[in-house]
């Protein structure tokens, strides 16, 4: 089927061939036919993409010709010509599928425009339906095998992630495996806080991924030996929203945006981004915020020394109820200190 193949329908034999020498000029091939009965003949044995059809024939009128072509192909094309009396039904055929309608005498232009639109319209319908077709074809090619696939993908991602995370680790100085450390800490805080087992996946992806955001933060303010400025913290202190922005276009990862966007949050209000307050801030980041600022303070840092574990957490129960949810700071007092212990000796190994 030639994309300028055009059956022209008219029972005026005279209105055939000036339609005729128009659009053989504007290099289309033309089908011809007197007569609506013809035209459904025509049109069953050729396909062509485009019919223009006079409304007022004897015999079948242009309407049934319209009705039977779109219900021979949904996808023709279809421009109705009609004289000013009739401009009615002309508007009517346009409810039943025609593209378009041309007031006689025919303008060249105008005839010629409203067959562009029309042709490309057609085609436009049919690439879309054809992409709709392909997408659901896709869907259910991906649909299958997907238990071993899943979890191939589950490895894959988790792999993934931990090279993210220690790639963060390595950007942002003397915090190597300290993403693996908290990861530990926090799913041991979050069984003793009664988190369920299937929430847990989520709640380690927010922890690996929390400073993801700080790829969006420049060098020389990131690894700025000194102190910030007030302007630096500004850009610092984006790092959540950035976060947030990254990973929840990622529908595996849209459980980690909790944690990523408010591990910066306190208990009493004090934090950013949102100064969530109390409860409004989810659990998982509540948890996060306990076993980071634990980590950060029983090991060397740039700017630190490592306090030992029990100076540690007396800070930690000091900053219950201002910094951080008086209950998760029980909970992670009830991890065995033995099992904190093999946390950290497992992080540093390579």
């Amino acid at each position: 089927m030639a994309h300028r193949d055009i059956l022209i329908v008219d029972d005026d034999r005279q209105v055939r061939e000036v339609l005729h020498q128009i659009f053989i000029s504007a290099g289309y091939n033309c089908l011809l036919a007197s007569d609506g009965r013809e035209g459904i003949e025509v049109f069953t044995a050729s396909r062509p993409p485009l019919v223009v059809t006079d409304l007022k024939m004897p015999g079948m009128t242009g309407m049934e010709l319209l009705q039977q072509v779109r219900a021979v192909d949904g996808d023709a094309a279809v421009i109705v010509l009609t004289g000013a009396a009739d401009v009615k039904t002309a508007i009517a055929s346009l409810k039943l599928g025609a593209h378009d309608f041309i007031m006689k005498p025919v303008n060249i232009d105008e005839l010629l425009i409203a067959t562009e639109r029309a042709l490309e319209r057609r085609q436009l319908l049919i690439e879309r339906r054809e992409y709709q077709e392909l997408l659901e074809q896709r869907v259910v090619e991906a649909t299958r095998d997907l238990a071993s696939a899943y979890r191939q993908l589950q490895d894959t991602y988790r792999s993934t992630l931990e090279a993210l995370g220690s790639a963060l680790d390595t950007r942002d100085v003397g915090t190597e495996a300290h993403s693996r450390r908290v990861h530990g800490y926090t799913l041991a805080t979050a069984r003793e806080h009664g988190v369920p087992e299937a929430d847990l996946p989520d709640l380690a992806h927010g922890v690996l991924l929390h400073d993801i955001g700080k790829i969006g933060i420049p060098d020389a303010i990131l690894l700025k030996p000194g102190p910030l400025t007030n302007a630096e913290w500004k850009i610092m202190r984006r790092h959540p929203e950035i976060g947030k922005a990254l990973i929840e276009r990622i529908p595996f990862l849209r459980g980690a945006v909790p944690i990523v966007w408010a591990h910066h949050e306190k208990w009493d209000g004090s934090g950013y981004p949102r100064r969530l307050k109390g409860e409004e801030i989810p659990l998982g980041a509540r948890i996060f915020m306990v076993v980071d600022a634990f980590d950060a303070m029983t090991f060397d840092r740039p700017y630190s020394q490592a306090k030992p574990f029990d100076v540690a957490k007396a800070e930690i129960r000091r900053c219950g109820g201002s910094h951080f949810d008086p209950s998760v700071v029980e909970s992670f007092f009830r991890v065995p200190e033995a099992l904190l212990e093999e946390i950290r000796r497992r992080s540093v190994e390579p």
